[in-house]
């Protein structure tokens, strides 16, 4: 018996699963939920338009599939996507723009009394937040 294809149909909620696709706040499985409910494809039809078994799809969006780099790949080309390896969090949530801003303002006052307090030193914070690309950080070598 053949599942009813789900489909996103409020503009807003699209735009912020689009939004939260894009950050990848989804891992592999939810983000293939997401992607064919933006779509309104089955799995049957996804997999078709990506050129992948639908066993993979299915093994994927369960939890049980351990698909190959090139199936990731397809998929996440399909909204624009790259594959990439990021650390762990325990939970993905949708912050609007004034809580992220708030939350910002809050770091970084956490920051300056740490460093005024002698918490941190400047080279920590420095050290901290130097040298961010697509959000992976690098480890600078000291030149002392």
């Amino acid at each position: 018996m053949a599942r009813r294809v789900l489909r996103v149909r409020d503009a807003n909620l699209a735009d912020a699963l689009r939004a939260a696709l894009a950050s990848g706040a989804f891992a592999p499985a939810d983000a293939s939920r997401v992607m064919r409910a933006l779509e309104g494809l089955s799995q049957d039809a996804f997999a078709a338009r990506l050129g992948i078994s639908v066993k993979v799809i299915k093994a994927l969006e369960s939890g049980r599939g351990n698909p190959r780099y090139d199936s990731l790949v397809k998929i996440a080309d399909a909204v624009g996507l790259r594959v990439a390896f990021v650390k762990a969090s325990g939970v993905v949530e949708l912050l609007d723009p004034d809580a992220r801003a708030a939350d910002k303002r809050r770091r970084r006052l956490a920051n300056s009394e740490a460093l005024q307090a002698g918490r941190v030193s400047a080279r920590a914070l420095h050290e901290r937040n130097a040298l961010k690309v697509d959000e992976v950080a690098f480890e600078l070598p000291r030149l002392t």
